[in-house]
Order: structure tokens, then C-alpha cells, then sequence
């Protein structure tokens, strides 16, 4: 349930960040850091990890990669793996053993592009070898085509029990063309390293936990509130900017005042959230959720499962 509330928080947190920055420096934000789960929870608390001997043409460089991606990955306390060699005795401490396969290709072959060329020129004048150009015109080209391909197969087996805990395979491919006057935009081997590099930070990405630091928009709609507790609402909007934990606190005298309003519900769930109570948020999101069916509010509810998640997987990684 994890992996796919977080692979769909991450995508909704992204567009709702980018609706608050589109909606101009009017937006009132609330800034929050808190710690997320690893997308695979089962692959994360295999704390010594053996990085075993990857096949495939392009393997050894991957597990490199993958190697020195998790060797970044941080928990709360600290660097979050031990990693351990594939040789000796190696697999035998580790508490999962990862292995793999890369092969990568590529080809490339002629196909007709559309450039803009010149077409017609004037008469050169002396000592020009030709005249300026008059006319332009879109005309097909001869020009060269490259795809390059990498397919990349892992998972990880937990020893204590042969388990596999993590599967995945990440194909990847890129296409480019250049026509006569142009360069090649990369090499393949570039292209290679480039996809190699991204896979291992997705790799890390999903089976280690990561801090964040977000800002999520305040609620501002006053519907429903009295008029006098409209504009106090207002007010403490603006407040927000100077004084989150005034606000917060006037918020709730708001809901004291006149229970179930949903802007208020909601802030006081970011209020929640901002201090680190993430049960006390969900609460409040799904209080919002009853009352209305949006986009930042489911995205709240998941993100407080998240986080909430995370928060229990910190302490179990303080125990060890």
C-alpha cells in the first residue's frame, strides 16, 4: 500500500506545487519537512546489503552505480546500508543480497528529416563564392537516426529466509537525429552512462527512506463562515506568513468558534503536519475529505499515511 500511495503522492505534490507558484507570490504556503518511507518497506530494512555480481554487458557498471546511489541513502540517524561485497563473506553477513543484469545497444540508420535550408540566393558580388540568401524553405534532408536501448533487471533476496523482496526490471530508450551541419546531441556511451546513473538514483529512490521539504498552499475559501469569523479568517491567512504558530492556533479558536468549516479543517491539518503530528493531520484531512471531494485533500490524506509510515519506520531503524 505504501509504494502506491507514495508513487502517487510524489505525482500529485509535483502538480500542486506548480498550480501554487502559477497562481503568483499571492499564495500563502506553509513549509514542512518530514521523513518518507522507501517506496519497498521490506527491501529497506535490509540493512547490510550485498551488492552481488550484476551479468550483462553493461552490469559491472551498473552495480557500481547502484553501489555508490545507496551508499548516498540517509535515514534519520544516519547513512541508511551497510553495503557489503559481493565475494568472501560478504553475502553471508548481509541481510539481503541484490543482483542483476544490464545490456544496453543502440543503432543507428539514414531516414529523410524536414530542415529549413536555403533555397534561392542572390547574384554573389565580387570576390563572395555565393550571393545572400533570398528565400528559405522547409525541403527533406538525408539525415542519421540513433536509438539507444538499456534493459535493466534486479532484485533483491532477503537471506534470512530466500525471500525476494524486490523485483523490477527498467527498460529505458532515447531516439536522436542529426542532419548534415549538425552534431550528434551526445554520444551512445553517454546516453548509456546517462541511463545507467538514472536508473541507479530510482533504484535508491525506491527501496531507501528520503527527508523532503515541501510547501503546500493554504486553503483561503471563507464559504460558510459567519461574517465576522470570514474576515478573522482572512486576517490569519496573511498572519500565516509572519507567525505560523499564531496562526495555527487561531485557526483553532476559528473551529472552536464555528466547528467544521473546510479551510480551517484543512489548515489545522497542515498545522498538524508542520509540527510533526501526523496522526492529529490525517485526522483533520479526512475530516476535510468528508466534506469535499479535491485534489489537495486526497493528496493530504496520502501524504499523512506517508508520513505516518515513516515516521514508524524511523523508530524501528533507531532500535537497530
Amino acid at each position: 500500500m505504501v509504494s502506491f500511495f507514495m508513487r502517487r503522492t510524489a505525482t500529485r505534490v509535483a502538480a500542486l506545487a506548480a498550480f501554487a507558484l502559477a497562481g503568483g507570490l499571492q499564495a500563502e504556503t506553509i513549509t514542512i519537512s518530514g521523513r518518507f518511507p522507501a517506496q519497498n518497506r521490506e527491501a529497506s530494512y535490509l540493512r547490510r546489503l550485498a551488492i552481488d555480481r550484476f551479468s550483462g554487458r553493461d552490469g559491472e557498471q551498473l552495480a557500481n552505480a547502484i553501489g555508490s546511489a545507496l551508499a548516498q541513502a540517509e535515514n534519520g540517524g544516519g547513512r541508511h546500508f551497510t553495503l557489503l561485497g559481493a565475494g568472501g563473506v560478504g553475502p553471508a553477513r548481509a541481510q539481503g543480497v541484490m543482483s542483476g543484469s544490464a545490456t544496453s545497444d543502440w543503432e543507428e540508420h539514414r531516414v529523410q528529416l524536414t530542415r529549413n535550408r536555403c533555397v534561392e540566393r542572390a547574384a554573389p558580388k565580387e570576390g563572395e563564392r555565393e550571393g545572400e540568401c533570398t528565400k528559405h524553405a522547409d525541403v527533406p534532408v538525408p539525415c542519421t537516426e540513433r536509438t539507444t536501448s538499456l534493459t535493466a533487471s534486479l532484485r533483491i533476496v532477503r537471506t534470512a529466509d530466500s525471500a525476494i523482496v524486490y523485483t523490477t526490471t527498467k527498460p529505458r530508450s532515447e531516439t536522436v537525429s542529426w542532419c548534415p551541419g549538425e552534431s550528434p546531441p551526445n554520444s551512445a556511451e553517454d546516453t548509456i552512462a546517462r541511463m545507467i546513473d538514472g536508473i541507479a538514483g530510482e533504484v535508491r529512490g525506491e527501496i531507501a527512506p528520503h527527508g523532503e521539504t515541501y510547501k503546500i498552499r493554504f486553503r483561503e475559501d471563507r464559504a460558510g463562515l459567519s461574517k465576522e469569523l470570514g474576515t478573522r479568517f482572512k486576517d490569519v491567512v496573511k498572519l500565516s506568513q509572519r507567525d505560523v504558530v499564531a496562526a495555527c492556533t487561531a485557526w483553532s479558536e476559528i473551529d472552536t468558534a464555528q466547528p467544521g468549516q473546510l479551510s480551517t479543517v484543512f489548515n489545522l491539518g497542515l498545522c498538524a503536519e508542520q509540527r510533526g503530528d501526523y496522526p492529529a493531520a490525517l485526522a483533520q484531512y479526512r475530516r476535510a475529505a468528508a466534506m469535499k471531494r479535491a485534489g489537495d485533500i486526497s493528496t493530504a490524506v496520502d501524504r499523512a499515511q506517508a508520513l505516518i509510515a515513516g515516521a514508524e519506520d524511523e523508530a524501528r531503524f533507531r532500535r537497530r
